[in-house]
């Protein structure tokens, strides 16, 4: 709090007797991709021909994704290529730092307790050092208004920013920023456009046509927040003019008037071609990198000390420390671009992604290992843990003749013992772990791959199961299905559109997706369908849904309930058990608090906020000093069946393993049987 302080100082000090200077060159900062206001950047970088930049803090791995399954460091990847797609249409430049999006946090003192504040300020001021804004913005404002810790931080952060911008100007040759500015509005200030206008409190109206574009700039704003689809971002266009609030926060105030239309050098365009989509360290083949120009001006130009005529094109040869892209054509999508990147030689995927083994037995694992080095001979070393016997071949080995199948198939079985330990099962190459890629081919962005440890966890979870079908309807991307695949119970997906009565006979239960009535279609008629059969003795299990209007159904099964914005953050939170005795908690697992040992990223999210008498609370907890919440996991009894609302964030915790939340799911689908 002292910096804070220091730097308010810094503003009102600096803010006396200046004389406002003109702006061409700004640093936009905020927490997360889709947290920065493509409209007001649009404006600015479009239709004023300002240099603007987008600094994100963190890629955004920590949160959820509608579009696919991918979560932690491949949503990450996902979320940044959107993020590069909305530059390309809005026109800024896009910066990250190394802070890591761990999910939501409700204060900037939890954020800086894994994020190194200092350690990050050393690359905000490099970032902002090699930039050189006239001007910072901050999307929120420095305190608990900002909703979000993490977004509580990046103010802070752009705060202590500008102040050791200012401290150490003579070592960016006496340059520094000329103000810091809070991009504000009436989210956080009530009536803010109705207050009296100053040096200190601006406000622009952007929008207006684009000639050279044919568009709106508020329409070019809003194509640029649309890439956001892994938030759900997607909107109608917006046209015509907005205002956009801008607070003084340090400095002295500046010109925001347009600056004049410049005479352009014009400049060639300009690329850099790879000779193909990847490369290893075991090719044996050299990669081609080659600088394309081409002089598309009317008159000749010099670009570094090359002359170029009109319509000269010059192909050379390009430094290995160049960014390339590998360039192809398809006959319906036109021209595609996806970034040149590193790849290994070798790459594993595993069927089923984990073992729990639940009896002691033999379990077939199918193995696919994908080669991308241009090579010949590949060879990989199983590895298991203690207690874990290995059935089939250690060492596994295979040729890849030119043309053939760049896959190679292997079962891989192993038993587990009663002093099996947990751990991993993973694969050796070359004296190294074999990982697994993650493809990301979506038609919003390029495509592109990124590669994820290939280990797979292996787990000793005694469970005395019954031989059962349970139904799904999959909502937003979580591992449902994979889940009561791995406890041994048959798995029937089903679609809320064609599904039939018939269909959830034999069931003993059904469970809901994440975000499955935000986000799946026909919510409504599975309701119809599920309530005689849940009366009969069904079980419904929902898993979390989001307190917006974005539904697809107009409750969530047949007990009406209301949803909040309670969540509990703090991965180790001890939960406090309400019904010790209820047979959700006892059957067929005796549940306990260690079910909740080792858990990640969060406790569960978007809590049942009101509930009928008919529903029961099943345990408690709340994040350091704040009052208890109940509605992470409440069930009511429908007729002799049940419907049961879970909150908790299992989604997560079943890819990484954690036995717990695979003996919870058990007895959400099979207590009482």
């Amino acid at each position: 709090m002292q910096k804070i302080g220091l730097v308010l100082f810094l503003a009102a000090f600096m803010a006396t007797g200046a004389r406002a200077q003109g702006v061409q060159r700004i640093l936009y900062l905020a927490a997360h991709p889709d947290d920065e206001n493509t409209r007001l950047i649009a404006h600015w970088s479009r239709a004023e021909g300002r240099e603007v930049a987008y600094l994100s803090l963190t890629r955004g791995e920590g949160g959820q994704n509608l579009v696919g399954p991918e979560l932690g460091p491949a949503l990450g990847a996902l979320r940044e290529a959107e993020l590069r797609e909305a530059r390309k249409i809005d026109g800024a430049k896009q910066f990250f730092t190394s802070a890591p999006d761990f999910g939501y946090s409700k204060s900037a003192e939890e954020a800086f307790e894994v994020w190194d504040r200092e350690a990050l300020l050393g690359e905000l001021f490099r970032l902002a050092a090699e930039f050189r804004p006239d001007v910072l913005v901050t999307r929120f404002p420095p305190d608990s208004r900002a909703g979000h810790g993490h977004h509580t931080a990046s103010a802070i952060l752009a705060m202590d920013l500008f102040a050791r911008l200012q401290r150490d100007r003579m070592c960016n040759g006496d340059w520094a920023p000329k103000a810091l500015y809070w991009n504000t509005s009436s989210w956080w200030i009530k009536e803010a456009e109705a207050l009296p206008k100053s040096d200190s409190l601006v406000t622009l109206s952007v929008g207006g046509y684009h000639e050279g574009l044919q568009k709106s700039v508020l329409q070019i704003g809003t194509e640029a927040r649309s890439m956001h689809k892994s938030q759900g971002f997607g909107s109608e266009n917006d046209h015509g003019f907005r205002s956009e609030l801008l607070k003084l926060l340090a400095g002295t105030p500046v010109d925001w008037t347009a600056p004049p239309a410049a005479n352009r050098a014009y400049q060639p365009w300009r690329e850099v071609r790879a000779s193909r989509p990847w490369f290893t360290d075991r090719d044996s083949l050299p990669l081609v990198r080659t600088e394309i120009l081409v002089n598309e001006s009317p008159n000749p130009i010099v670009w570094e000390g090359q002359s170029l005529a009109k319509g000269e094109r010059l192909e050379r040869e390009a430094s290995e420390l160049e960014p390339a892209e590998y360039v192809s054509g398809d006959r319906v999508k036109g021209e595609l671009r996806r970034p040149l990147l590193q790849a290994d030689p070798l790459s594993v995927l595993v069927s089923p992604s984990g073992l729990i083994a639940t009896k002691t037995a033999r379990y077939t694992l199918k193995v696919v290992f994908a080669r991308w080095a241009l090579a010949k001979d590949f060879e990989a070393e199983v590895r298991v843990p203690k207690g874990w016997t290995l059935h089939s071949p250690k060492r596994l080995k295979w040729t890849a003749l030119p043309g053939s199948d760049p896959t190679a198939s292997f079962e891989v079985v192993i038993e587990a013992g009663p002093n099996s330990v947990d751990g991993f099962l993973e694969f050796w190459s070359g004296g190294q772990a074999v990982r697994s890629v993650v493809k990301l081919r979506y038609d919003h962005i390029p495509q592109s791959e990124v590669w994820v440890d290939g280990s797979v966890p292996l787990r000793f979870v005694p469970m005395n199961l019954p031989d059962a079908e349970v139904g799904v309807i999959e909502g937003a991307g979580d591992d449902a299905a994979m889940a009561l695949e791995q406890l041994g119970f048959r798995v029937k997906r089903l679609d809320p559109i064609t599904m039939a009565a018939s269909d959830l006979d034999g069931l003993i239960a059904v469970v809901t997706g994440v975000r499955a009535y935000n986000s799946t279609l026909g919510m409504d008629r599975a309701n119809a369908l599920l309530e005689p059969w849940i009366s009969k003795g069904g079980r419904l299990v929902m898993q979390y849904a989001t307190a917006s209007k974005d539904r697809t159904a107009d409750q969530m099964g047949p007990i009406p309930f209301e949803l909040g914005r309670k969540r509990v953050t703090v991965e180790g939170t001890a939960p406090r058990i309400l019904q010790p005795e209820h047979p959700l908690w006892n059957s067929p697992n005796a549940l306990n608090s260690s079910d909740f040992d080792g858990w990640v990223q969060e406790r569960g999210l978007y809590f049942a906020e009101r509930w009928p008498a008919e529903f029961v609370p099943i345990i408690s907890w709340s994040d350091p000093g704040e009052p208890p919440a109940e509605g992470a996991l409440i069930t009511a009894q429908y007729g002799q069946g049940s419907v049961t609302y879970c909150a908790l964030s299992l989604f997560r915790q079943w890819r990484e393993g954690v036995p717990g939340s695979y003996r919870i799911l058990a007895n959400l689908v099979a207590h009482d049987l």
